[in-house]
């Protein structure tokens, strides 16, 4: 199976490149341009040779009254010169005898004789008058030199339409080198947008999508990184909790309390840290599918209010919301409150701050967030100094929050507290 799809990915790039785009282009427009040039030849091939019963039936009546028999030799070769100047080459006017009576332009004849007439030259029409009379018109240079003419200007094309063609295909090539780089893992590679046609448009899209996902790429690195990092430090406690257990048990016979809590409270740790990871994997799409229900906004926040022990106020209101994000975002945000402030009461207040906008906030009177880090601690895994020493959380809570929030059109931000502590303040759309 593997020598087929190396075969097929073989046999498409050696097609590929057997028949480039520009060779494409310059032979599609070279043909549009042959197929003119024979069109034009066919029609100038049969002007050169047309039927002669076809123009005497048109142009004997004219010619009879532009050279009437009782005209003087004089009106008439008068009359013989404009004809020549309009064929750009001879017009003679013989006798029913064939002698020439008059003519206009390089010699002609003197003499009509059968021999003449059956030898006509190509470019040489003979034309009766009713009156016996013979007029001969000789054209003058070949009408075929045109077809020259345009076959010159078929080559003419065809050089200008080279570098055109080439130009345009080697800007695909280089954009193809280009894609192929970033396709082999160099995910920092962008296009060279040059000039501000279809081409260059697509450069400028391509480097947004291949930004955009290099973000992406390098947050899902960053996130895993940090992820390995902080599932480590609670194994290791709990390992040694258990090594000291074990020693305890053997030594005194008796267990240790203390060291049975610090575990349970690290497998809670990793037991959290693992379910926001695997919500945070569900959320990566960019419209994950949200379970949307009418929900009462003051209850829900009530039920978790009274999980945790804070002080709930406010107004009913109802929201259109995933019932289970909205109720991790709560808990997230009141189990953040608890841990940075425990010695202070953590109070919930829900209000409508505008007709459409919705309000929920909740507050600690804990040590606060310096204003340089409000913003930083919505950063996946990033904690404020010391908290990492003291086991405070794993630093994803406030991202996954952050997210959620936004997922349901609104966003969450840290303010300071009057009278110190901090302020977490969610907005959703009424």
């Amino acid at each position: 199976m593997s020598r087929l799809r190396a075969f097929r990915r073989w046999h498409e790039h050696h097609h590929f490149v057997r028949h480039p785009l520009y060779r494409q282009i310059f032979f599609s427009v070279m043909a549009v341009v042959l197929l003119v040039c024979c069109i034009a030849a066919l029609i100038f091939s049969h002007l050169d040779d047309p039927d002669e019963s076809h123009i005497s039936s048109h142009l004997v009546p004219l010619l009879t009254r532009l050279l009437p028999a009782h005209e003087s030799a004089a009106a008439q070769g008068a009359t013989l010169a404009n004809l020549a100047a309009l064929v750009h080459g001879s017009a003679a006017l013989y006798d029913a005898r064939g002698a020439r009576i008059a003519q206009s332009g390089p010699p002609l004849p003197t003499q009509l004789n059968a021999d003449v007439k059956s030898s006509q030259h190509r470019f040489e029409h003979l034309l009766p008058l009713p009156d016996g009379r013979l007029l001969l018109l000789r054209w003058g240079a070949p009408r075929s030199s045109i077809a020259l003419w345009i076959a010159a200007f078929a080559l003419l094309i065809a050089l200008g339409t080279w570098p055109v063609a080439r130009r345009l295909t080697r800007r695909l090539e280089r954009l193809q080198r280009q894609a192929d780089a970033w396709g082999e893992g160099k995910l920092a590679t962008r296009m060279s947008i040059d000039g501000r046609d279809e081409v260059a448009e697509l450069a400028r899209r391509f480097n947004q999508a291949a930004e955009r996902i290099e973000s992406l790429v390098n947050s899902q690195r960053a996130m895993l990184a940090a992820a390995s990092h902080e599932l480590r430090s609670p194994l290791a406690r709990i390992r040694m909790a258990m090594d000291l257990l074990e020693e305890s048990a053997s030594s005194t016979g008796q267990g240790r309390p203390d060291l049975h809590r610090q575990v349970a409270h690290d497998i809670a740790e990793l037991d959290a840290l693992i379910g926001d990871l695997l919500l945070a994997s569900r959320l990566a799409d960019d419209s994950p599918r949200l379970e949307r229900v009418q929900l009462d906004l003051l209850g829900l926040a009530a039920e978790e209010a009274a999980r945790s022990g804070a002080q709930v106020s406010g107004e009913a209101i109802c929201v259109q919301a995933d019932q289970r994000l909205l109720r991790h975002l709560i808990r997230n945000l009141l189990d953040n409150a608890a841990r940075y402030a425990p010695a202070s009461s953590v109070e919930l207040e829900v209000r409508r701050s505008t007709a459409e906008q919705i309000s929920l906030r909740v507050l600690d009177r804990g040590p606060g967030i310096p204003e340089a880090e409000r913003e930083r601690i919505f950063e996946p895994f990033y904690r404020l100094a010391g908290s990492a020493e003291r086991g405070e959380g794993s630093g994803y809570g406030l991202a996954l929050v952050r997210r959620i929030a936004r997922l349901h059109g609104g966003d969450v931000r840290c303010l300071a507290r009057p009278g110190g502590g901090a302020c977490f303040e969610l907005s959703l759309p009424a």
